[in-house]
């Protein structure tokens, strides 16, 4: 095994690795809570964009090439460089520390690369190594001259995680007034919930990024939900014309066949009183887009038939925030995706869909989880529900849901208001895309 040194560099074909492994941080500290992150960057070292910095709030990228999970004291990536787009040419593995601590509050740790259970390489570093740095950039994997190449950092930067999203190209979110509800049910981590959740904007004095290309925009403050029946609650501002925004996203199966990625977002509504309380309304393109000024205040923005490797597919429903008072009480919202019958055979499990609800700052993502809907694996599932919004005048409770329709089975997701909670089944009638 290679023992690393800050600033020492080494080719993947010199250590024998190939394009499959994983990068494990394990560090140790007796009162600091640290929490690792994988950046990925394109060939100037800029962050692609905002899907592609995974850590425990967003665990997985669109492409699947990278996924984070901790284990104890560790926390690991596993990574397929096969499925990485090639506008990813550097992965970078850093460390950030909560609050006002240093790096000096670590004891020995260190970060290894591993392939089939053997370490190949290793760096190890400790607190003796920094000053007041509350971010350091540990490990990268980079490409050059088409050749996967590994280097010990060790850089640190004292603005903590706001400075070295800045040194990436890109840009963090202010923090909202308004206030935020904690989720009742967290996501299953065992990384601090409140560690990437409390830098503003800040730069860097190592900043190079590029003024006429587009910055990221980083939430910090993004909540994942993977759990069936897992919740949260964002808050709604008065008088606010922000707008609601839902997107339903994809990777490409990796089948190799473009005909095959193609799924369709599909929202039905129930408000819990008037009129329209016992009759459900389905908003779905490209027949049934909707309106943001008059019923059902939901708006489909369009079609999207394909996924790439380079590119996740996506479909984006905007919602009105006043909704509930048009409809005089709650509304309930069911998000469905659907892959039709014409579009081959595939499972919605290889197209990995996610939710991502953002009002303002506030992010919400109903992530895949193969353990709570393993019957999405099978090709003849059509329909996964991802997640049931509950709107009020004051705030939106999303749900993740995960629930898949029976095999063979085109129907429609249905709710049904009892009391002040909704039930849902997959036994609406089905409905077809037309074009």
């Amino acid at each position: 095994m290679l023992q690393m040194v800050a600033g020492q560099k080494a080719k993947f074909t010199d250590l024998g690795i190939t394009l499959q492994f994983s990068l494990t941080a394990d560090i140790t500290s007796q009162s600091a809570v640290v929490d690792v992150a994988c950046f990925g960057l394109d060939a100037q070292q800029k962050l692609v964009n905002d899907d592609y910095m995974t850590f425990y709030n967003q665990p997985i990228t669109p492409c699947g090439a990278v996924r984070w999970q901790a284990m104890g004291t560790q926390q690991r990536f596993d990574i397929d460089l096969n499925k990485l787009p090639n506008t990813v040419d550097y992965l970078v593995i850093t460390a950030t520390i909560e609050g006002q601590q240093t790096m000096q509050e670590l004891g020995a740790s260190q970060v290894w690369l591993e392939q089939a259970e053997q370490r190949l390489a290793a760096y190890p570093f400790s607190g003796s190594a920094f000053a007041s740095e509350r971010a350091v950039m540990l490990l990268q994997v980079y490409r050059k001259q088409g050749i996967w190449r590994i280097n010990a950092i060790g850089q640190g930067f004292n603005g903590g995680l706001a400075a070295l999203v800045t040194h990436f190209g890109g840009e963090v979110a202010e923090e909202s007034s308004a206030p935020v509800a904690q989720s009742t049910a967290a996501p299953t981590t065992t990384a601090s919930s409140t560690a990437f959740s409390s830098a503003s904007k800040s730069t860097s004095s190592s900043s190079s990024s590029s003024a006429s290309a587009p910055q990221p925009n980083i939430n910090l403050k993004k909540i994942t939900l993977d759990k069936p029946g897992s919740e949260h609650r964002v808050s709604l501002t008065k008088g606010s014309k922000d707008v609601l925004r839902v997107e339903a996203i994809w990777v490409d199966n990796g089948d190799a066949s473009a005909n095959n990625d193609d799924l369709d977002l599909r929202v039905g509504l129930l408000a819990q009183h008037g009129k329209h309380g016992k009759a459900m309304t389905y908003i779905h393109a490209p027949q049934e887009v909707g309106s943001l000024s008059k019923k059902p205040y939901v708006q489909h923005q369009g079609d999207v038939r394909v996924a790439s490797a380079n590119e996740p597919g996506k479909e984006v429903v905007l919602v009105n925030p006043e909704i509930a008072k048009h409809y005089g009480g709650k509304v309930a919202l069911v998000f469905s995706v659907y892959s039709a019958v014409s579009n081959g055979v595939v499972s919605i499990a290889s197209l990995q869909p996610k939710m991502r609800m953002q009002y303002q700052d506030q992010v919400v993502e109903c992530v895949f989880n193969i353990e709570a809907s393993p019957k999405a694996k099978s090709s003849v599932v059509y329909t996964y529900v991802i997640g049931i919004a509950i709107i009020d005048e004051h705030g939106i409770t999303l749900q993740h849901s995960g629930e898949t329709s029976k095999r063979m089975s085109e129907a429609t997701p249905r709710l049904l208001w009892k009391g002040d909670k909704v039930d849902m089944k997959i036994d609406g009638a089905a409905m077809f895309k037309l074009g």
